[in-house]
């Protein structure tokens, strides 16, 4: 028996309604990530540090010295020296190590590289995004301070021949976007192999380091273990930009094929990496 007086309430089933927004194109899911990522590097105080201070004595300082020395234009000797000093490799390397650290491993760690594929999202992009990011922080000093460098010599110059300089730059462009490409695809793979920044930092400087002492020891009985140090790998390759001849006992097919091993390798192993994660292995 029913009271009376007590209405039926009948239940609504549920009913989904399609999205009728315009979804982001693939371009526009790269830069996102690309622009996130540089916006939270430069927020960190370490990163800002060692920017400050590597621009102040890679760039500040060379602008006032060769401001006030006379010289009749942009040399190349000049810039590849530049380009290759020891004080540009260790910078580079530490800001390398603090950017890629946490590019993956905090995604993994703190399972948000869940989240990025369970939309639509490829590896490719994700990859992209990811390097793209690093890519744009690390520029800040691999890139742009050069650039501006051999602008201000260019700008000081007594002589009148400025196509002769305005091809420095262009040159010393070309080199800036190689030193600033040239560690991030190792330094990706580590980051995607530890769910620990602190274990990628570490593990990407240590190995640079053991390489660079490797090759050191054994050059001694075999010229050819100078192509395993880093440093001289960068610094053969801006003499070959530059136009300068390579040393007689530099090989230089050897060269061109660890210059391109040392980018590509690492890169294949991390898009491998990531994308058997993404399907959960």
């Amino acid at each position: 028996m029913r009271s009376k007086g007590v209405s039926q309430v009948s239940i609504d089933p549920i009913r989904y309604k399609p999205w009728t927004g315009e979804r982001s194109n693939h371009f526009q899911r790269i830069f996102v990530i690309s622009k996130t990522f540089f916006m939270q590097k430069l927020k960190s105080k370490w990163i800002l540090l060692l920017l400050i201070l590597g621009i102040f004595i890679s760039v500040v300082f060379p602008i006032f010295m060769y401001s006030m020395t006379p010289h009749e234009g942009l040399d190349k000797a000049v810039m590849a020296e530049q380009m290759h000093t020891e004080v540009l490799f260790i910078f580079t390397l530490l800001l390398v190590v603090m950017i890629c650290s946490d590019t993956i491993s905090e995604d993994l760690r703190s399972n948000s590289f869940v989240l990025y594929f369970s939309r639509a999202i490829r590896t490719d992009s994700y990859l992209i995004g990811k390097m793209g990011g690093a890519f744009l922080t690390l520029s800040t000093y691999t890139l742009i301070p050069p650039v501006i460098l051999a602008l201000a010599i260019t700008a000081t110059q007594s002589g009148d021949d400025y196509l002769a300089s305005f091809g420095v730059i262009g040159i010393t462009i070309v080199a800036g976007i190689i030193n600033t490409f040239f560690f991030i695809p190792f330094g990706l793979l580590i980051s995607s192999l530890t769910k620990r920044k602190s274990y990628a930092a570490v593990g990407t400087f240590m190995i640079i380091f053991i390489l660079m002492i490797i090759s050191g020891i054994f050059m001694g009985f075999d010229t050819d273990w100078v192509l395993l140090d880093p440093s001289r790998i960068l610094y053969y390759f801006h003499e070959v930009l530059y136009g300068f001849d390579l040393p007689s006992h530099v090989n230089g097919g050897g060269l061109a094929a660890v210059f391109t091993g040392f980018m590509t390798i690492p890169l294949a192993l991390v898009y491998i990496r990531i994308h058997l994660k993404a399907v959960g292995k």
